[in-house]
């Protein structure tokens, strides 16, 4: 067994990989891990660039399409190590990241998942530590436009936990899923991610059904560079999922408007 499995999704990531995994090999240095990567359909020879140049990783490549649920689902089924870490591709690691986080869940068996603190390229902080949402949180966020949303901004200020601070370690109701370090046993214990979601909704899933019994800490003591590109997921396409994902979510864990 390893103490650590690393769970990579990639799907055309490889100028994201060129970043994210020299960080990620010091990260790892003197742990022992695995690291798998899933390659989702990439078209930029993401496979072949981690094969040449990263031999230890263990590579699968989709024939198919398959959400960021279900593709996590497939590392997790053949992970050998105590911890598996789900991480996007386009993150950086600090030196210390890994083993920091790997002490910290070490301490507390009633811990499920650790998150660190996530920011921007510049430092700035991103506000992924959420209360489970309302439809009124959700639809404000997503399609109000920029210049409205002051109106909201008490509203969205509690949502993105922002009364509470992003100093302190913590429990937190609700863990983006770009950097899960959670307990295998337990995760495949509740059935790992629900891959009725193709994208969006998977990771406050998986924290609800982890909440049931274990906690879900923010740690952040560590911190991680997300290199997200905002505008990504702004159009028509994305739209449409995130609504789609919101409704099963919402028929799942019940409607609450406020």
């Amino acid at each position: 067994m390893y103490d650590i499995t690393i769970s990579i999704i990639s799907h055309n990531s490889r100028k994201d990989l060129e970043l994210l995994l020299p960080s990620l090999r010091v990260a790892l240095d003197g742990i022992n891990s695995e690291v798998l990567m899933i390659d989702n359909c990439s078209e930029d020879f993401s496979a072949e660039f981690v094969n040449n140049k990263y031999p230890e990783i263990q590579v699968r490549k989709n024939t198919s399409r398959l959400g960021y649920g279900a593709n996590h689902n497939q590392n997790l089924d053949i992970a050998k190590g105590k911890y598996i870490v789900f991480m996007n591709a386009d993150l950086i690691l600090e030196p210390n990241a890994l083993l920091s986080l790997l002490k910290f869940i070490d301490m507390d068996s009633n811990i499920g998942i650790v998150t660190p603190k996530i920011v921007n390229k510049d430092g700035s902080l991103q506000y992924l530590n959420k209360r489970h949402p309302a439809i009124l949180d959700l639809l404000v966020r997503r399609f109000c436009p920029d210049p409205l949303k002051y109106i909201f901004k008490k509203r969205l200020d509690y949502y993105e936990m922002r009364d509470v601070g992003f100093d302190s370690i913590a429990e937190v109701p609700f863990i983006s899923g770009s950097f899960m370090f959670c307990r295998t046993d337990i995760i495949r214990k509740v059935g790992g991610f629900d891959d009725n979601y193709f994208m969006y909704f998977e990771d406050v899933d998986l924290c609800r059904k982890i909440q049931k019994t274990y906690k879900t800490m923010y740690y952040p003591n560590v911190k991680v560079i997300h290199r997200w590109e905002r505008g990504a997921h702004k159009n028509f396409k994305w739209a449409f999922v995130f609504i789609i994902s919101g409704i099963k979510y919402f028929n799942k864990w019940g409607y609450k408007l406020f």
